[in-house]
């Protein structure tokens, strides 16, 4: 997409999406930098939608992304069995895409895009931290905690990414230990990026119902009119013909007493722990569901707690993860004027 610094893009946001694929910074944010004139349409806070995730960021790994590969069915299917997740949406379409490329699951010429937007990725939050690292950007290791070691490892190294490893302790227990890996806080990041774009760019909050060529019609009659338009609408693309279903999950901020030092996942109990300097970020559950139930809640509270201890709960997020039936994001230009950007699933 050619765009000169006179040009006006409409910018319609169901989540404006952090992580891998766009590639982990806002578009408004890279346009507003590029001089260009830009309208970020958005139902709700800006930004709210991805406060949700952990900040875990995989520079040198792809296969928890790889949903249609063999054997994933079954491990998903036991997850629902034992609770650790739950099916209250489907969308048929979604599912008949799915299995007919289940079992064929591979990124092909994809791998040598993936590595060089990785790479811009990491060059691009190392620029924000060393501008001023308000948000907290950390490279270090990343803990999987597990009680299968020998399942944990055979999945590691199927990774098309060969992502680096140990086997080590962690916590008194047996762990994957993964170095090409950072951390940050998506609630700092967003904040930092509003205050970037603060003045440069316009926001509306409205709640957009169709999408045209260079056009955003709003559910209060007014049309927006502009040079381009992107979606970055996650799961909602889905209202355009995409086939993108919403899994569920849960952000939560807690104070704790307990120390860590690193992000850690607990495979046994389905979560994920990030520390912060002035709170620990929990996540969990990968339910297909586009409500806003929280009774899993009080499970996932109950596991984090049996590991950090008492918990106080500051605040509780919750985000849709955008999946496409083979796990990879969709970017692509569905008219002459208008592009949209999926989500790459559990990248956000």
């Amino acid at each position: 997409m050619n765009l000169k610094s006179t040009s006006k893009v409409l910018a319609y946001y169901g989540r404006p999406n952090y992580w891998r694929w766009h590639p982990r910074t806002p578009h408004a944010h890279h346009l507003v930098n590029e001089g260009v004139d830009v309208t970020i349409i958005e139902r709700s806070e800006y930004g709210a939608w991805s406060r949700a995730t952990a900040g875990l960021i995989e520079y040198g790994m792809f296969g928890s992304n790889f949903i249609n590969v063999p054997g994933y069915v079954m491990k998903f299917l036991r997850m629902v069995r034992s609770g650790d997740a739950a099916i209250r949406y489907v969308s048929t379409e979604w599912v008949l895409r799915y299995l007919r490329s289940y079992g064929q699951g591979s990124l092909g010429i994809t791998l040598d895009a993936l590595r060089s937007i990785n790479e811009y990725s990491r060059s691009v939050y190392r620029r924000l931290a060393e501008e001023g690292n308000d948000f907290e950007y950390s490279e270090e290791p990343y803990y999987e905690v597990t009680s299968d070691i020998d399942s944990a490892v055979k999945e590691a190294r199927r990774d098309p990414l060969n992502p680096r490893f140990d086997v080590v302790e962690f916590m008194g227990r047996q762990a994957l230990a993964f170095y090409d890996t950072a951390k940050l806080s998506t609630d700092l990041l967003v904040n930092r990026l509003l205050r970037e774009i603060g003045g440069k760019a316009r926001v509306i909050k409205g709640f957009v119902w169709d999408v045209g060529d260079s056009e955003v019609y709003l559910s209060n009659g007014d049309v927006l009119r502009g040079d381009a338009v992107i979606v970055t609408a996650g799961y909602w693309s889905s209202t355009l013909g995409i086939p993108v279903m919403p899994f569920r999950g849960f952000g939560i901020r807690v104070r704790v007493g307990a120390r860590l030092k690193y992000p850690v996942s607990f495979d046994d109990l389905g979560i994920f722990v990030i520390p912060f300097s002035g709170w620990f970020k929990v996540t969990s559950r990968f339910d297909p569901d586009c409500g806003i139930d929280t009774g899993p809640l009080r499970e996932v509270v109950r596991r984090a707690s049996s590991i950090l201890g008492n918990v106080e709960i500051i605040d509780v997020t919750i985000g849709y993860r955008p999946c496409t039936p083979d796990g990879l994001p969709v970017i692509d230009r569905i008219s002459e004027k208008t592009h949209v950007a999926t989500g790459g699933c559990r990248l956000g």
